[in-house]
């Protein structure tokens, strides 16, 4: 391969770097909101919060990104009268948001359970002592689930 070829295809590629950590950035803080408001579902001990959240889980993660990217830009196409009825058409016709959307569902899927097991993770002998001592339940979320539980959900978020 030619030199100079290879060195513009770089040039190329580095242009698409800042919508790329753009992209990535936005996904994981919208679906890191959306993945807690998904284990609150999950441990909430209401079924119907419970089923709805497994089945959200249950279709994200079992399905491939790539899917899902194809089935919501092109897929939500065919729905373009229903959508612009709903006043909703403008988000979806343009890919950036599109690929946003995607990319949000599937980080909530996987982060919600990471944030779920951290949670369970937290040993209960140690809320029962927080609780003996008299803390509150935001201070005891504060102090003592919070920081155990993040403390164990890094490891598998980070990677």
């Amino acid at each position: 391969m030619d030199l100079a070829f290879m060195a513009e295809i770089f040039v190329k590629l580095l242009e698409g770097v800042p919508l790329t950590l753009k992209l990535a950035f936005s996904s994981v803080a919208l679906g890191g909101i959306l993945a807690l408001l998904l284990a609150m579902m999950r441990m909430s001990g209401v079924a119907a919060l419970d089923w709805i959240a497994r089945g959200y889980v249950f279709v994200f993660r079992g399905t491939p990104l790539l899917v899902q990217v194809f089935l919501i830009y092109y897929g939500l196409g065919q729905f373009r009268p229903a959508l612009q009825e709903l006043g909703v058409w403008w988000f979806f016709r343009e890919p950036y948001w599109c690929a946003l959307t995607a990319l949000t569902l599937n980080t909530a899927a996987y982060a919600s359970e990471i944030i779920r097991g951290g949670l369970q993770a937290v040993p209960h002998d140690q809320i029962e002592a927080a609780r003996a001592c008299g803390m509150s339940r935001l201070l005891l979320f504060r102090r003592i689930i919070f920081p155990i539980a993040v403390r164990q959900a890094l490891p598998g978020y980070g990677s």
